[in-house]
């Protein structure tokens, strides 16, 4: 396709044509103002052929001469002006080519940017989309992991509540109760050392003067190793071998230790005893994983829930005290309480912390089976196959026969249900208990007739 003229070419040209008319214009009528008028042609002849032609040819000739060379600097001129408008119509060309190729380019850029545009569209529609799904996959993720926090807590509980993973062993259990019936034994024997008892004082009628506190000591004796060793503290002679009162000091001990161990939270017997029921229930009724990991949740939380660290000493402090009383020291049972505390204070409260020990290891540390400390009450048959004699006596047949007067140290005895029954147990005595028998301290107390 042909494009138009230039702009410039075309001024140039009417320029070049106005010089050319005036020129024409000019030389006309200067011709014209020498022409003279003649009518008639040989008029003309005539002038030119007049006198003074030649001079006013020759002014001609040199005026024409110099039109001549003023229209060839004219023409020059407009030769170099079209020259200049061919060139600068060139240069015209070329800008309009590279204007052009700078507004293709630009067309060129316009598209790709509206390219750019709808990808920058398409890419925030696919950031968004994106954005949704990332946000849709974390709240997936957020419902994943609480859900898997949960299965794991679950779980965690499950395997806590199933697992018969034992914190410590039976053996382990023996050995810490052995350790609690030696030291029981060596703080009742340094007692009846350091304590001593006088002959005690008989009337006409052949009793011993008794106060009201030493009777009120002798009924909490009772309670605590039994009516028959009661009465043989308060009616033998310990001035010259105490042993008995050794004997008694470590039964009412072990009796107390006994209490501390088995306790769910060293509280009321009321409390105990119904805690005491429900379990027994629970034993009966379920598995021994979940029945022994109850019993540990619920002594766990329950001692935690009372955890006023009760005084156990006192106690155990006083129930001596009234076995000293009742044996005969020549003291009142608050004096007698305040000369023992001072004295054995220190180690009772050892002793008193074995058994604390003892009740979170035996009832919080093992579930698979339940260990079970063991005390034997006072004129319970004598079985020697879960009982051993304290004092070594033979087992004749008359020993067979008899009843245990006390317990000076405390057994362990193991039961685990059988799966699948309904209050079925297998037992096993993992430690005798130690007992004494009448028959064992009838030549200390010089009686060789039969039991009490």
């Amino acid at each position: 396709m042909t494009s138009p003229p230039s702009p410039i070419y075309t001024s140039i040209a009417v320029v070049g044509l106005s010089l050319a008319t005036l020129f024409g214009a000019f030389k006309f009528r200067h011709l014209w103002e020498h022409v003279v008028p003649l009518n008639d042609p040989r008029d003309w002849i005539i002038a030119r052929l007049a006198p003074g032609t030649v001079a006013a040819r020759a002014r001609d000739k040199e005026e024409l001469e110099n039109l001549r060379c003023s229209l060839k600097d004219i023409q020059q001129a407009v030769e170099e002006k079209t020259a200049m408008a061919v060139a600068q119509e060139k240069e015209l060309e070329g800008l309009l080519l590279h204007a052009r190729r700078v507004e293709a380019e630009l067309d060129s850029m316009r598209a790709t940017n509206q390219a750019l545009a709808k990808s920058a569209t398409s890419l925030d529609a696919q950031k968004k989309h994106l954005a949704m799904e990332l946000q849709h996959t974390k709240t997936e993720q957020q419902q994943t992991a609480q859900l898997l926090e949960v299965r794991t807590s679950e779980l965690k509980g499950a395997e806590a509540f199933l697992t018969k993973a034992d914190q410590l062993s039976n053996v382990e259990v023996v050995s810490l109760l052995e350790n609690l019936n030696s030291e029981i034994m060596q703080i009742a024997a340094s007692m009846t050392e350091e304590l001593l008892i006088e002959e005690k004082k008989i009337d006409l009628e052949g009793k011993e003067q008794e106060s009201d506190e030493a009777r009120e000591a002798y009924a909490r004796a009772e309670d605590t190793v039994g009516p028959r060793m009661a009465e043989l503290l308060k009616s033998s002679e310990h001035h010259e071998d105490p042993i008995l009162v050794q004997l008694a000091v470590q039964a009412s001990m072990s009796a107390y230790t006994h209490w501390v161990i088995s306790s769910w939270v060293f509280e009321s017997p009321e409390d105990e005893h119904m805690l005491s029921e429900i379990y027994a229930r629970v034993r009966e009724t379920e598995e021994q994983a979940v029945s022994g990991r109850w019993r540990q949740l619920t002594r766990k939380h329950l001692q935690r829930m009372f955890a006023h660290n009760p005084d156990l000493s006192s106690d155990m402090l006083g129930a001596v005290a009234n076995i000293f009383t009742t044996a005969g020291l020549k003291e009142s049972p608050e004096m007698a309480y305040e000369r023992i505390a001072s004295r054995f204070a220190a180690r009772v409260s050892v002793v008193m912390k074995l058994a604390v020990d003892l009740n979170k290891h035996i009832g919080e540390g093992i579930t698979s089976c339940d260990l079970e400390a063991l005390y034997i009450m006072p004129d319970v048959a004598f079985n020697p196959t879960t009982m051993e004699d304290a004092l070594g006596a033979s087992s004749s047949p008359e020993t067979l026969q008899e009843t245990i007067l006390c317990t000076t140290d405390l057994g362990l005895v193991r039961a685990e249900k059988i799966a699948g029954s309904r209050g079925d147990w297998k037992e096993s005595v993992l430690l005798k208990p130690k007992v004494v028998l009448y028959s064992g301290i009838a030549g200390i107390i010089g009686d060789t007739g039969s039991p009490l």
